[in-house]
């Protein structure tokens, strides 16, 4: 459940987007109890390092919102959605602890995802907001390497990409389980650029080709 627009970079000491294919960096997802990173806040955070090629130590936390009525934390469109209900919110970590522990994971490394500028957004309100500092990490995000590499395609979101590369996500719309789903895409992403161009930074060129004609007012479909 993310939209088009993302507010990532919008801050100020933040970290910037990158096309790139980084050999070490770490793969995020959210979940999140909704679409606004001013408003709407973050229910669990999933992460993933990879150094130089190889996968690593995984981390996975849910935070516990602040909630307007005790006790109901989540809608109940996002626990269908998500499979995460307010019970399991309840006895969840506070966001300073939550996103304290997941810097400390994420470190100085680039940030990897799809459609990660959302995510981004959402973690760059968080850190100003709860640890009073920005998050300063750059950030690639897959979705319009996907959006390139396969301009026919009716619809560009991560089970999309997971069914053309036969990835099972066991448990979509939770973060680690996206984690884990995208880094597999993301790998067999770069492969098949490297086959269908002369080189990765023939591709890459392309890639930013593409995001230079949606700042100029092109809109890219996700959906």
């Amino acid at each position: 459940m993310k939209r088009k627009e993302n507010f990532a970079g919008s801050l100020p000491g933040t970290g910037r987007g990158l096309v790139a294919f980084p050999d070490t960096y770490v793969v995020v997802d959210l979940e999140t109890t909704g679409l606004d990173p001013e408003r709407d806040q973050i229910i669990e955070i999933g992460a993933l390092e990879v150094t130089a090629g190889k996968r690593g130590r995984t981390f996975s936390t849910l935070l516990q919102p602040r909630t307007p009525l005790e006790g109901q934390y989540v809608s109940p469109f996002i626990t269908r959605l998500t499979g995460i209900t307010n019970e399991m919110l309840a006895a969840a970590p506070q966001p300073r602890q939550a996103l304290e522990a997941f810097g400390k994971f994420l470190g100085s490394r680039v940030a990897v995802g799809y459609n990660v500028g959302f995510d981004m957004g959402f973690l760059q309100q968080q850190f100003q907001d709860q640890l009073y500092r920005p998050l300063a990490n750059d950030w690639v995000d897959v979705l319009p390497m996907a959006q390139t590499l396969f301009p026919l395609w009716d619809h560009h979101r991560l089970n999309n990409l997971a069914a053309w590369y036969h990835v099972e996500n066991k448990e979509a719309h939770r973060a680690l389980s996206d984690v884990e789903t995208t880094e597999t895409c993301f790998r067999k992403l770069k492969e098949d650029a490297g086959r269908q161009y002369p080189s990765l930074e023939d591709f890459l060129e392309k890639v930013r080709q593409k995001l230079n004609k949606k700042d100029e007012g092109e809109q890219l479909s996700l959906w």
